[in-house]
């Protein structure tokens, strides 16, 4: 090997060794953030909780959790606040507005009021007239906010831990895995 690639190596490993604890704490302060959640910054109360009732209706509890007991409305929240910008931000508000709306229009409540069964039906009919369809770069409400659901669902350590056969990334890669009825893929996401 020739000296000069031999300092970048080393150069790269040292700047890895210096800069892996800070990487971690920099996840573990994220995921503190979200694990304990002291109050939301931008739902309100009624937003928040028409966010828990679709989030929860999209991704039930069943013998894993649900949508809301993975806190998925309070990085939703984070997102609002830290992440997207603030047209993103106003356009997800105004959609979550719109939807609560549609949803009063059609069956003459709010969705976080209605029961179970009536959060599904509706839900099911948004999601057959939505779901399933090429969208350019404008989306519906509703495919952005179940996409996120899901995707949030799914990186926490419960969503993927007991919902997917999970593999830990430190091991072999094994590009063919047999399937079975037995082999968890996603459970409990009735939508």
């Amino acid at each position: 090997m020739e000296r000069r690639k031999a300092v970048v190596k080393m150069s790269w490993m040292l700047k890895s060794a210096l800069l892996t604890p800070t990487l971690v704490t920099v996840l573990q302060s994220c995921q503190d953030i979200v694990s304990k959640p002291v109050a939301l910054e931008m739902l309100n109360a009624d937003e928040n909780e028409t966010v828990i009732a679709m989030a929860d209706t999209i991704i039930p509890r069943t013998n894993t959790p649900s949508a809301s007991e993975v806190k998925v409305n309070y990085f939703m929240d984070l997102l609002l606040k830290d992440v997207f910008d603030e047209e993103t931000t106003q356009s997800f508000l105004r959609g979550l507005s719109q939807f609560n709306e549609d949803c009063k229009a059609t069956t003459g409540s709010y969705f976080s009021k209605l029961d179970e069964d009536d959060r599904f039906e509706y839900l099911k009919g948004v999601d057959a007239d939505i779901m399933g369809k090429k969208y350019g770069e404008k989306v519906p409400f509703y495919y952005s906010f179940k996409h996120l659901t899901v995707t949030t669902y799914f990186s926490t350590e419960e969503g993927a831990v007991q919902n997917l056969d999970y593999n830990p990334v430190p091991g072999p890669y094994i590009g063919e895995v047999d399937c079975d009825e037995n082999t968890k893929i996603m459970m409990g996401n009735h939508m």
